[in-house]
């Protein structure tokens, strides 16, 4: 245990739901909350922290939100975020120390998340912030940057140890270069020295050509599944070893990927649509022949891991200067319903972030 800690209160403010039915934030109130008696005797391996900014995800209500699943095993109420940075109030892990900054990450299930004054995070969802990186850049890594980063440095590293005398790049696609995955996606790729392309509408072409794309494809212009299989043919790429996709599967992308990926490729899906299309969809992915409809490149579902490690590595290229994450709007601790309409409205580029910390 850490045996210095700072004042803790007996209550504080945090924003609630009681039911998720019809949109989580239509049910959000800030309200005064009593301390779990788990924040003043801390589990081991953990450490409790006074919020100063949390990044908002779609994942931070989407549990809540799925119909019957959500209303039924989601514990309530709930306080919704999972992503944030602030100081240690008290900590039972050796390896930080009180006062520190630090960015944290939760778990998706449990009720007491990061819109609050105080919250208790595992230790392996911690890591120190270092000199360098801003809160507001270190509170975008818990989800995101920890996603981007699982999603293709395993990949990158098994090419390099598998073949070290090839001097072609590791080539990548992200379809959804945009977003808060997109956008550390394409910056994680071109630290790791791939040759990035990926995909976007056209009012953030800009963007992902400044995150360092090589190659942008605008979808308002053409099926992206034509357009890669023209990249390959001009012979401004071979053909890719790995397809990263940040947007809800669609289906004849997938389907269309003997055209553009390596036969030895991989198709990582970030998230899912857990409507009934989707699930067909994935019925067609994992259970079908190709010779009946299903795929013919090996897909991977990526159920992302808090990972100290992982976010340490994202947290050091930031502090080297090869991430910057753009903000695209910020919010005060009293906003928060409106944070998640707007997330919740798409199109977003880059991350949402909200003031915790001396918010009125």
């Amino acid at each position: 245990m850490n045996d210095t800690s700072l004042s803790i209160p007996s209550t504080m403010k945090a924003w609630r739901f009681h039911t998720a039915v019809g949109g989580a934030e239509k049910h959000m109130k800030l309200e005064d909350v009593t301390l779990p008696n788990s924040f003043r005797s801390l589990p081991p391996q953990s450490a409790l922290i006074k919020v100063d900014i949390v990044s908002l995800n779609p994942v931070d209500i989407k549990f809540a939100e799925t119909p019957l699943v959500g209303q039924y095993l989601h514990p309530m109420p709930a306080i919704p975020g999972l992503d944030g940075v602030g100081h240690v109030v008290k900590t039972t892990d050796s390896t930080l120390h009180v006062g520190q900054l630090v960015m944290f990450r939760l778990l998706e299930k449990q009720s007491e998340g990061a819109l609050a004054e105080y919250v208790l995070v595992p230790s392996e969802g911690c890591v120190p912030v270092p000199s360098g990186v801003s809160p507001a850049q270190a509170a975008t890594v818990g989800t995101c940057g920890v996603t981007a980063c699982q999603a293709i440095a395993p990949f990158v590293s098994k090419y390099d140890s598998l073949k070290p005398e090839v001097k072609e790049p590791f080539k990548v696609f992200i379809n959804g270069g945009s977003g808060g995955t997109g956008t550390f996606q394409i910056q994680i790729a071109k630290a790791l020295d791939c040759f990035v392309v990926t995909s976007c509408s056209t009012p953030n072409v800009d963007l992902c050509r400044s995150l360092g794309a090589d190659e942008v494809i605008d979808y308002r212009l053409g099926p992206v599944e034509d357009a890669l299989q023209e990249i390959v043919q001009s012979g401004r790429s071979s053909l890719f070893d790995l397809v990263v996709d940040n947007v809800d599967l669609p289906w004849h992308l997938y389907k269309a990927a003997t055209r553009y990926l390596k036969p030895e490729g991989t198709y990582v899906q970030i998230g899912g649509d857990v409507s009934w299309q989707g699930i067909k969809e994935l019925f067609y992915i994992k259970l079908l022949p190709t010779s009946l409809g299903g795929g013919s490149r090996r897909w991977k579902f990526l159920a992302m891991k808090t990972s100290r490690e992982d976010a340490g590595r994202v947290l050091g290229w930031m502090q080297e200067g090869k991430i910057r994450i753009p903000v695209e709007e910020e919010f005060g601790f009293h906003e928060v319903p409106n944070a998640y309409k707007r997330l919740k409205a798409g199109r977003t580029r880059g991350k949402i972030i909200v003031h915790v910390l001396n918010s009125e």
